[in-house]
C-alpha cells in the first residue's frame, strides 16, 4: 500500500481542498459569521499545500505541476484578501476551486491508463466530495456552539449533501462490481465480486463496509439527532464518520492505483 502513499496523499489532499470551498453555498455569509470561511479557507490552503508539495515529487509534467502551483497561489491570495473583510464572494472562491478540480483531473492522465480514466476521474470527483463533505459537516456541526441561533437547516443541507454523495459512490460500486471482470493470479478470468473474498481483495470488501454502508447509516441518525435540535450529539455521530470515511478513502484509492479498481 505505501508503494502509492504520495499519489494517494496527491489525489485524497487535493481533492479535498478543491471540492471543500464550494459547500461553502450551503452556508451563506450572512447566516453564518466570516470566521468559519476564514478558518475553513485557511485549512484548504495548508491542505493544498501539502498535496502540491506532495505532486512535486512525482511529477512527470511541467505544465500540470504549473497549474496546481497557481491554483495554490491564487486560493492563498483570496484567502488574505477576504481575511479582514466584511463580505466574501462564493463565486470568486468556486472559480479557483474550478482550477483546483481542472488540475486535479489534469494530473490523472499521468497516473491511469486511458481505458479507466474517465471511471478513475469520476470515483476521485466523488471520493473527494463525500471527504470533504464529511470534514465540512462536522466542522459546521462544531459551530453551533459559537454561533448562537445558527439555523439547524444549514447542518441539515450539509447532510444531505454528503448522504446523496454517498449513495451515488455505493450505486456506482455495486454496478462496476456487478458488470466488471478481473483476471486471478491463475489467469481465470472472474466476476470482480469474488475478487473481494480473495485474499488481496478482503481490503476492499472492508472499505465498502466502512466507506459507504457505514457513513450512510450513521447519516441516518445524525437526521433523527437534528430533529430533535441536538447539535452536538450530531456532531458527536459525524466525527465517527470521519474515521469511517477515511478509512474507506484511503483503501479505495490504493485499490485504484494497485488493481484499477475506480470505486
Amino acid at each position: 500500500m505505501f508503494n502509492y502513499f504520495l499519489h494517494s496523499i496527491v489525489l485524497i489532499f487535493l481533492g479535498y481542498s478543491s471540492i471543500y470551498p464550494i459547500l461553502f453555498w450551503t452556508t451563506p455569509l450572512k447566516k453564518i459569521e466570516l470566521g468559519f470561511y476564514r478558518f475553513n479557507l485557511g485549512k484548504c490552503c495548508i491542505i493544498g499545500s501539502l498535496a502540491v508539495s506532495a505532486y512535486h515529487f512525482i511529477s512527470t509534467d511541467l505544465f500540470t505541476e504549473l497549474v496546481m502551483w497557481l491554483w495554490l497561489f491564487l486560493l492563498i491570495i483570496a484567502t488574505a484578501f477576504y481575511w479582514n473583510k466584511n463580505k466574501i464572494h462564493n463565486f470568486v472562491i468556486t472559480l479557483i476551486s474550478a482550477l483546483g478540480i481542472y488540475s486535479l483531473l489534469n494530473i490523472l492522465p499521468n497516473i491511469f491508463e486511458n481505458d479507466i480514466l474517465l471511471m478513475a476521474s469520476f470515483s476521485i470527483i466523488i471520493g473527494s466530495l463525500i471527504t470533504a463533505g464529511v470534514f465540512f459537516s462536522m466542522i459546521l456541526g462544531h459551530w453551533y456552539l459559537n454561533v448562537i441561533a445558527l439555523p439547524i437547516s444549514l447542518l441539515r443541507k450539509s447532510i444531505i449533501i454528503l448522504s446523496i454523495s454517498l449513495i451515488i459512490r455505493t450505486i456506482w460500486d455495486v454496478y462496476f462490481l456487478s458488470v466488471n471482470q478481473y483476471v486471478d493470479a491463475y489467469g481465470i478470468v472472474k466476476n470482480s465480486w469474488l475478487f473481494l473474498f480473495d485474499f488481496d481483495g478482503i481490503l476492499l470488501l472492508v472499505a465498502l463496509f466502512m466507506g459507504n454502508i457505514f457513513p450512510i447509516s450513521i447519516n441516518y441518525f445524525v437526521w433523527k439527532t437534528l430533529q430533535v435540535q441536538a447539535t452536538q450529539s450530531a456532531t458527536g455521530l459525524i466525527y465517527v464518520s470521519i474515521i469511517s470515511v477515511l478509512f474507506g478513502d484511503i483503501i479505495f484509492k490504493y485499490y485504484l492505483l494497485q488493481y484499477g479498481f475506480p470505486l
